[in-house]
């Protein structure tokens, strides 16, 4: 992590300075241009009482010549500093992750959050403090959402592989993640749902104008101008425009409902197009060598013609459509030169010729910044192991396991090993020594790894798993559930899951503790039975000691393992080491101590 803290402070004193030093040309060009229309004013203006001769007109025109060439400058210089800020933006936020502050960015993916998904809440996928408020670099919607699809679905082992080279590549590029970060900067949190823009570019055309209407198109407004015109010179020519201006009215009311499917797909997406279209260009422009990147570039040039291209003169059409949003033009302008019926024929004409790549190029992109987030993860945790996923039985080993979402530098780690299908770990412990923790850090690798990323871990080796948890339940007083039944029913969906196709990791945290000790028991056992028979692998943490007897039963199978507590009088501690053998301590009653609840001496004695 030391590489990358020393890369970004770089990068930030860098800008920093870049920053300060635009601004002070900006605002000496601010300057000059108010010097140079002042130069060309005030003389115009003092001439009708001050006569001068040409050299007085000559420093007009030189002043009037300079503010143009100064206003060209001060937007280019405002461009430079609006694309150095992205980039110190970029390096500051990549600092605010390494020192912890990432739960306080703003996009956490709780949109994404399915209460359905078998394991997203269990293992913290989205909201805040989050996996994806972690891994997210993403500057687009469609970045954003293939992360989250990469975290619920996991991918085949081929398909890990080839991101994982993409992403060892990427985690090199550290200007080309700036650039796309830079490229990428202000697309609005709220801007549209790209589907129904990208549904249209591959549907069918609604306008379709034939030749006879395009005539009209181009002869109408020709008419309507002429007749505008020629009012001035010739009053009785105001009936001619006023009947042409109605006939254009008539036509695009008219064909509004054939204009409608098109503007209504385009609107408001001209800064989201433009943007994309600059993401785009560095997509396009690198060399790569890992083949998934390479194959990115070869969907991006489908058409014939990049697809940044495309994208910059779709964004220049939508831009001129957009004209119509203002209300006088819209009401004025816009009919008399049938605005809306060449902008919409122009979108036609894109969409008849490249409409149909649209959602493979927006695809490509998503892949392509979902690839970048995991990149700059790698890039930022030169530590965490790359997995290796294979297809061979199921399994999972892992040497060093963490939780990736604990603070590095207070991160404790342990071994775990599923060796075979068919094992399970019984993890035992008294509250609050790492149990559930343990389980989130083998689910957590196991979702990561299969997204393509590396893992908070030293090593991992693992196969193709479907994961399945228990772990957070809640009744539901409106719909009438318990939480136990809530709980069963979550189970029933893991046991289900056993029998499918894709072997399962289980994680069952505290199982059945919603009945009585015996039901627990029995209940318990029968289930971790039916999981482990039907070939599954997991880990079961749970405070039902007599749950230990499976590892008699299940001969080979089940595993017990324990966290302890160290006690100093009235205080305790945990070193959350995983250690072999069934826990032999409790801690509940000395925590209703410390908290401040009282305790009947003869109850915590064992007598009645």
């Amino acid at each position: 992590m030391s590489s990358a803290r020393e890369h970004y402070d770089q990068r930030h004193v860098a800008l920093s300075d870049e920053l300060r030093a635009i601004g002070a040309r900006y605002d000496v060009v601010a300057w000059a241009r108010l010097v140079t229309l002042l130069g060309a004013v005030v003389p115009s203006l003092a001439r009708i009482w001050v006569p001068f001769g040409p050299a007085g007109w000559a420093l007009v025109g030189a002043c009037a010549l300079a503010f143009v060439v100064l206003v060209v400058v001060h937007g280019r210089l405002a461009e430079r500093r609006q694309r150095a800020q992205a980039a110190y933006d970029h390096a500051k936020r990549a600092i605010d992750r390494l020192e912890g502050r990432w739960p306080s960015f703003p996009q956490n993916g709780k949109s994404f959050h399915q209460d359905a998904h078998p394991y997203a809440l269990d293992l913290d996928l989205f909201g805040p403090g989050s996996l994806f408020q972690l891994l997210n670099d993403a500057r687009t919607q469609l970045g954003e959402a293939r992360i989250a699809g990469w975290l619920c679905e996991p991918a085949d082992a081929a398909t890990v592989r080839q991101r994982q080279e993409a992403v060892k590549e990427l985690a090199h590029h550290h200007a080309l993640r700036e650039d796309l970060a830079v490229a990428g900067a202000g697309v609005a949190e709220a801007s549209p749902d790209p589907e129904p823009f990208v549904a249209w570019a591959s549907g069918a055309r609604s306008f379709s104008p034939g030749q006879g209407l395009v005539a009209i198109m181009w002869l109408l407004p020709v008419l309507t101008v002429a007749m505008a015109a020629g009012s001035t010179r010739h009053p009785h020519l105001i009936w001619g425009f006023a009947i042409a201006f109605i006939a254009s009215m008539t036509l695009v009311a008219r064909l509004g409902p054939r204009l409608n499917p098109a503007i209504n797909a385009a609107s408001q997406r001209s800064g989201d197009l433009e943007r994309f279209a600059r993401i785009l260009v560095v997509v396009e422009s690198k060399a790569f060598q890992a083949e998934a990147l390479k194959s990115l570039q070869q969907r991006l040039r489908a058409s014939g013609v990049t697809a940044s291209t495309e994208i910059a003169r779709l964004a220049r059409i939508v831009s001129t459509l957009e004209a119509r949003e203002n209300g006088a033009f819209r009401a004025v302008m816009g009919p008399i030169l049938l605005w809306d019926l060449h902008c919409v024929a122009a979108l036609e004409r894109w969409q008849q010729r490249v409409g149909p790549h649209a959602r493979n190029w927006l695809d490509a992109l998503a892949d392509f910044e979902a690839c970048s987030s995991l990149a700059t993860f790698a890039f930022e945790h030169p530590d965490y192991a790359w997995p290796d996923v294979d297809t061979q039985a199921l399994h999972f080993e892992a040497v060093g396991l963490g939780h990736p979402l604990l603070d590095p530098q207070r991160l404790v780690v342990n071994d775990v090993s599923l060796p075979a299908p068919g094992f399970a770990l019984l993890v035992t412990g008294s509250n609050m020594s790492g149990k559930s923790t343990l389980l989130r850090s083998i689910g957590a690798a196991a979702v990561l790894a299969l997204a393509g990323a590396p893992v908070c871990a030293r090593s991992l080796r693992m196969s193709v798993c479907a994961v399945r948890t228990s772990m957070r339940i809640s009744d539901s007083v409106r719909d009438g559930v318990s939480r136990f039944y809530a709980e069963i029913l979550k189970i029933k969906g893991v046991v289900d899951a056993a029998g499918g196709a894709r072997p399962v990791l289980f994680l069952l945290d505290e199982i059945l503790h919603g009945t009585n000790s015996r039901e627990r028991h029995l209940g318990a056992r029968s289930i971790i039975r039916a999981l482990l028979r039907a070939g599954s692998i997991g880990a079961v943490s749970t405070h039902d000691l007599a749950l230990a007897d499976l590892s008699q039963l299940e001969q080979g199978k089940v595993r017990t393992v324990h966290f302890q507590e160290q006690v100093d009088g009235d205080k305790m501690s945990f070193d959350y080491r995983l250690r072999e053998g069934l826990v032999r301590s409790v801690n509940a009653l000395r925590w209703m101590r410390i908290v401040g609840l009282p305790v009947d001496d003869d109850a915590a004695a064992g007598r009645p």
